[in-house]
């Protein structure tokens, strides 16, 4: 040849990384152009940054040392950064110093595809699921956990300076302290340290690497990570709103969930969510917000998973009778009002079962001693109205698609991506990485669906 072929010319037009770097190049950059000094050797530019960043997370390429070597090695990687090669250090700082303004990326992404019509709004999914933090499970401390490894430091303390007395003879007074006894001191004095921390911040956990990661349940057992969010459309499984938390729990997270989908692409029509979602108090908040949500509650969830012989007594088959103020058993027994409980800021009505000792259902109705027990919530009204809308074979079949749009994008994200690890620390930061894991998640689905059509990412 007698010029060397573009390096364009390598890549189809329906490259991940010609549409990478087309629609990247029509984004507002100006909040990475304000950070910019002008004092020093020009930085790189942030549009060629941002493109290997989000090329490489769509990739499942997270470090960045890896980067680095790929931008040697990977036509795509040569291509996104015109044959420049910062390094992994470079990489890693802008990926660190610039995760505010990658939060706005995400947005303006939704945007493009809205315009291109990939978004419905017709059924709206949210879930969470635990990702492992950038710290080791043994720094993660409780108070049992401390308590117990104090007890077992000061035995072994107590023991090498029993021995040491033992070997050492007369010709030394014993009074010296050994070198490993000074070591377990220390430790002790750290452990009691970090016991106080957790007393002050008010948590039940603390990891010394990463404070501010949580101990969470995984299907794995116990890890230390965070909750990352999702709120996925239904039309291409596009993630339209994220979040990370360390609070294991997914009910506090609902409702910002459902403002950042308000504000980011507009207020959905069916929303579901699982039970972990489900409270009264979210319930009233969708009513309010006039959202056809499908959420089961705990107890509802739990009397669906229960055999069918136990579902006889299951607690939606209790009947309140507001005149009389009591709850009517299948077997036509009457609970009646005892006493008010207060419970997590809530103040609930409880019922109980007087004639409960000479009932020949008691062992199929409750496990409890003193006879079944019935908590009314303030929102009890709106539980049973949901419970009601699920228990309809309309109800169950719009359910289900949920097992359809949300769950297969954190199957995404963990298996066909590889993030099951944040590398980041810090929940600001890791807050950042999981932007960049979800912009990268779209920019594929948007680049299958530009395959499919085929559409240029510009026109």
């Amino acid at each position: 040849m007698l010029f060397p072929p573009h390096i364009r010319q390598l890549l189809p037009d329906d490259h991940p990384a010609v549409i990478i770097n087309d629609i990247v190049d029509t984004m507002d950059l100006s909040a990475f152009y304000s950070k910019l000094s002008s004092q020093g050797n020009p930085a790189y530019h942030p549009a060629m940054m941002l493109k290997i960043l989000i090329y490489a997370y769509a990739s499942g390429i997270f470090s960045s040392r890896k980067i680095q070597r790929a931008l040697q090695e990977s036509v795509a990687f040569i291509y996104l950064a015109a044959w420049q090669k910062p390094d992994f250090r470079t990489i890693s700082d802008f990926r660190k110093n610039n995760l505010s303004e990658i939060k706005s990326l995400f947005s303006q992404l939704l945007d493009y595809c809205g315009r291109i019509q990939m978004i419905s709004l017709g059924h709206i999914s949210i879930d969470g699921s635990r990702i492992k933090a950038n710290a080791a499970d043994e720094q993660t401390w409780h108070m049992e956990k401390i308590d117990r490894t104090i007890k077992q430091l000061l035995d072994q303390a107590n023991q090498i300076d029993s021995d040491e007395d033992s070997i050492l003879g007369p010709e030394k007074s014993g009074d010296e302290v050994p070198a490993p006894v000074q070591k377990q001191a220390d430790r002790i004095r750290e452990l009691k340290r970090i016991k106080k921390e957790l007393e002050e911040i008010g948590r039940s956990n603390f990891n010394t690497t990463d404070p501010d990661a949580s101990l969470m349940k995984t299907p794995h057992g116990l890890t230390t990570g965070f909750n990352a969010q999702v709120a996925v459309d239904e039309k291409h499984q596009l993630i339209v709103a994220e979040d990370v938390t360390n609070d294991p729990a997914d009910v506090a997270q609902l409702v910002p969930m459902i403002e950042q989908v308000e504000s980011n692409v507009g207020k959905p029509v069916i929303l579901s969510a699982d039970s972990g979602y489900g409270s009264g108090e979210n319930l009233k908040c969708v009513q309010d917000k006039k959202i056809d949500a499908y959420i089961p509650d705990p107890v509802f969830q739990g009397d669906q998973r229960r055999p069918a012989k136990k579902k006889f007594f299951e607690r939606s088959r209790f009947i309140r009778d507001e005149a009389k103020d009591c709850f009517v058993c299948p077997t036509g027994q009457e609970l009646f009002f005892s006493h008010i409980q207060k419970w997590k800021n809530k103040q609930l009505r409880v019922y109980k079962c007087r004639s409960y000792a000479n009932c020949p259902f008691r062992d199929r109705c409750t496990r409890g001693t003193s006879g079944r027990i019935i908590s009314l919530s303030p929102y009890d009204k709106e539980l049973n109205e949901m419970r009601k809308k699920l228990d309809s074979q309309a109800g169950k079949r719009i359910y289900r698609r949920r097992q359809t749009i949300v769950e297969p994008v954190f199957a995404t994200l963990k298996n066909a991506i590889g993030f099951r690890r944040f590398l980041l620390r810090g929940l600001t930061k890791v807050r950042g990485e999981f932007t960049v894991v979800c912009i990268a998640h779209n920019f594929r689905k948007l680049t299958n669906y530009l395959r499919q059509r085929k559409m240029p990412a510009r026109s």
